[in-house]
């Protein structure tokens, strides 16, 4: 990943490395100072893999500035947000206002010291959402009747929960590690610098990560990393999916497993980065009377580019076959742009994205009838525009135009709102 977190997007392999909490408790040290960003080195010098890590802090995130106390070993961030979104349905041709909080944190811990090789770490992610008034429904799955949230930091009914709990461990003079424990895929697998969390970027989830990938969390996992050369990156892992977010991943009733790999090239002196991301998946779906086994795979690749010192590019797209969940097929594509350069912190994003769903033909109930339109692609316009106001505060109005959302014909959604962000 390159080196742009967070959660999650917060990501112990993700390059934005911005997404990340551990506890409410964590607030009381905001008025902590922030150590000043270190200067990047170009690409082909750095180690890959701290480059990819969760808090290695991006030039073009200001507010990312943490770095690790050097005593104690100890990393941390923290994200708090406030979001107030309009949603207008043409299909019901009402409008409906929410309000949101959004808590996302990463703790990043040291167990064991090795400078020559990169040690030990323990890493712990938070992640949190709740309504802020009755008429606000907690989960946003329903609010446009999207494929994709549009907020993609919305939990479900278990407000609070913890997505990754893991061990990670360097070797080889930093060039290899290895994770195990309650492993987020979404940390490690298909981290887009310039989308990769609705903290600091897009917040529809069709432009966070891969629609096609099952990027899942709060499963038990291991996964290895290793750097090849100076240029290029290697990882594969594997993880169960039969705990849902929040629940006891050990005791779990699902025999289902993922498999995941990636191929990552760094190109034209670090400024760009392409990304390979195959995987397979065995699912075990009780459906009331056997239980039945569903085997599908896919690829999914991305390329993020810089083209200067004010616009960033990148483009996402990804097939799998027999999909039982998620999307058959993707291809989005967007940019950041710095349009003042005396606010350097300010950016503009827009994100333009096509969903393909499952075959019509599987989406059928117990008559064995249609229960979705024949037409089965859904289309995402987003535009917002970061303004940062101060080291520890930004606002971000956004808006997005959602068609044919849960590829349903002749209706669209449109999502417009605010969001505040306190980031420490």
């Amino acid at each position: 990943m390159e080196g742009s977190t967070r959660p999650s997007c917060f990501i112990i392999s993700r390059p934005m490395n911005t997404k990340h909490i551990m506890s409410l408790a964590l607030a009381g040290l905001a008025a902590m100072p922030v150590v000043a960003q270190a200067e990047t080195q170009p690409c082909c010098e750095q180690n890959l893999l701290q480059k990819m890590d969760l808090l290695t802090p991006a030039s073009d995130a200001p507010s990312y500035k943490v770095k690790a106390n050097q005593k104690t070993g100890s990393q941390w961030h923290v994200d708090m947000a406030y979001g107030y979104y309009n949603v207008h349905r043409s299909e019901l041709g009402e409008d409906t206002n929410l309000n949101y909080a959004l808590l996302h944190g990463h703790v990043n811990q040291r167990l064991i010291q090795d400078d020559v090789n990169g040690g030990t770490w323990l890493h712990v992610e938070f992640i949190g959402s709740w309504g802020l008034d009755k008429d606000t429904v907690r989960d946003g799955s329903d609010l446009i009747g999207s494929v994709t949230l549009f907020q993609r930091d919305l939990v479900g009914k278990r407000n609070f929960y913890f997505p990754e709990v893991a061990v990670k461990h360097f070797f080889n003079g930093k060039k290899a590690a290895i994770v195990a424990g309650m492993v987020k895929f979404g940390d490690y697998f298909d981290a887009v610098g310039i989308a990769s969390d609705t903290y600091t970027s897009f917040m529809n989830s069709g432009f966070c990560n891969s629609t096609v990938l099952p990027l899942i969390d709060s499963n038990v996992g291991a996964l290895a990393q290793v750097q090849i050369g100076k240029k290029n990156y290697v990882m594969a892992g594997v993880t169960r999916t039969g705990t849902a977010p929040g629940y006891d991943p050990i005791n779990s009733d699902g025999d289902g497993y993922i498999v995941m790999g990636e191929w990552g090239h760094y190109f034209h002196k670090g400024k760009g980065v392409l990304k390979v991301t195959p995987f397979f998946q065995m699912l075990d779906i009780n459906n009331g009377e056997e239980l039945e086994h569903h085997r599908n795979g896919g690829v999914v690749g991305s390329v993020q580019y810089t083209i200067n010192d004010y616009v960033t590019v990148f483009v996402r797209g990804g097939v799998a076959a027999k999909q039982q969940y998620g999307n058959a097929a993707e291809l989005t594509g967007g940019l950041r742009a710095k349009l003042i350069p005396s606010r350097k912190d300010d950016y503009l994003g827009i994100a333009y994205g096509v969903f393909k769903g499952q075959n019509s033909a599987d989406l059928t109930d117990e008559n064995d009838q249609d229960t979705r339109t024949i037409h089965n692609r859904e289309t995402v316009l987003e535009a917002y525009y970061n303004l940062q106001l101060g080291r520890y505060f930004r606002v971000m109005p956004h808006i997005q135009y959602i068609h044919d959302p849960a590829y349903s014909t002749n209706n669209d959604s449109v999502v417009a709102g605010v969001q505040g962000v306190f980031s420490f």
